[in-house]
């Protein structure tokens, strides 16, 4: 039996948390071989994201899901959500993987399946990519296409070309594999993070698995990335580039 820890940040999502988690639900019920344990992780939001989950907790219970919520005191953003998460499920040491997803359905839960076949197939890191045969973005305006696909072209050109999607959220890794990167030490100023955490996990990795995703944009609230993202994300990729 596989045991996976799914870490979920959240900030302002109670309208969305709900219909996701019946999703993961419904997508896992299923599934054999697996025991899945979600931890929200939420950033102290104003809607109450976090109130909500505890009642699905308690009151929705759904059939072998286990739910859990890290309440953080502010909104401290995605990377330094990822590294408390991490720290906490490594801590605990009852769980061969860690799989990250978005709260804002733009990760569909139907892909959830390629990555337990990941998990049972011992990959070390698994990528959910948008830029293989099979992924793509279809809501995305075309400069908003040509933007994410010149930054991992970038990203590919500078840290290596092992993977296609360095700065896609939804991704699969083994705890063995975690323990061997100082989270600490990674950029957990935003976005960045991901891109960082999967650089350092390519550096340990004996085995990588990319799985096509369709990412859809999402339909409920406003996007949380901002417009400096992308600068920011390329001078990260450059000074990780000359840690090689």
């Amino acid at each position: 039996m596989i045991s996976i820890a799914l870490l979920i940040p959240t900030y302002n999502e109670a309208d969305n948390i709900r219909i996701l988690l019946h999703s993961i639900s419904e997508n896992f019920k299923l599934e054999n071989g697996v025991n899945l344990k979600i931890f929200v992780i939420d950033d102290n939001s104003p809607d109450g994201t976090s109130d909500v989950v505890e009642k699905i907790s308690i009151k929705e219970k759904y059939d072998r899901l286990e739910i859990a919520v890290i309440r953080r005191k502010e909104k401290n953003g995605l990377g330094s959500a990822y590294i408390d998460g991490i720290k906490k499920v490594l801590n605990l040491d009852i769980f061969d993987y860690v799989l990250q997803m978005d709260a804002d359905l733009s990760h569909d839960p139907m892909y959830l399946k390629e990555f337990f076949l990941a998990a049972k197939d011992s990959v070390d890191l698994g990528v959910g990519s948008r830029y293989v045969s099979g992924g793509g973005v279809p809501d995305w305006a075309w400069h908003r296409k040509f933007l994410s696909k010149f930054g991992n072209m970038y990203a590919r050109a500078l840290l290596g070309s092992g993977i296609t999607d360095y700065t896609g959220g939804y991704n699969l890794y083994s705890t063995k594999l975690l323990k061997k990167i100082n989270l600490s030490q990674l950029d957990s100023s935003g976005y960045g993070f991901l891109i960082a955490l999967k650089f350092n996990a390519l550096k340990n990795a004996s085995k990588v698995k990319q799985i096509p995703i369709v990412f859809i944009d999402r339909k409920v609230g406003e996007s949380k990335m901002p417009m400096n993202t992308l600068v920011k994300n390329l001078l990260l990729v450059f000074r990780l580039w000359q840690t090689k």
